[in-house]
């Protein structure tokens, strides 16, 4: 994609990440989870551009030596351009410098697209999380990198 822009998130970027994300998932943060997530010295998140808007956006909290991945999103009109691909190995890559060493996320089993894209990225399936999500009621995938 063209004019991708991949930078941390800031303060200015919650209202429209926010947006993005009651769009997108059912049990969405809100402004003030973001706010939150944003001023802890254990969380990384970055946001993606193109022409200044806001397309996407993805974070994780740290503990010692492993991140948690906790939001993915991409605006359904991006999608498939490989803007989630760039954002989260650019977050990897950020989160090394950190001293993480491995990475974990959960997603719906029936995300298909999003396990592929975790796969490509070095993710392997290691157990699943019953009823994790709600609206609807699905079971989450858990992930691993082992670097």
């Amino acid at each position: 994609m063209t004019d991708l822009e991949i930078e941390r998130m800031h303060p200015g970027d919650v209202k429209e990440a926010a947006a993005l994300e009651a769009q997108i998932f059912t049990m969405p943060w809100s402004e003030e989870g973001f706010r939150s997530a944003l001023s802890s010295p254990d969380t990384l998140y970055l946001s993606a551009k193109q022409n200044g808007r806001l397309i996407g956006y993805c974070g994780f909290w740290q503990s010692f030596d492993e991140a948690d991945i906790t939001n993915v999103a991409v605006c359904e009109r991006c999608r498939g351009r490989g803007v989630g691909y760039q954002m989260l190995a650019e977050l990897m890559r950020l989160g090394r410098e950190r001293g993480v060493l491995r990475y974990t996320l959960e997603v719906r089993t029936g995300n298909a697209a999003a396990v592929h894209l975790y796969e490509k990225l070095g993710f392997v399936s290691a157990g699943i999380r019953k009823n994790f999500y709600e609206r609807p009621r699905e079971d989450a995938l858990i992930m691993w990198t082992d670097e």
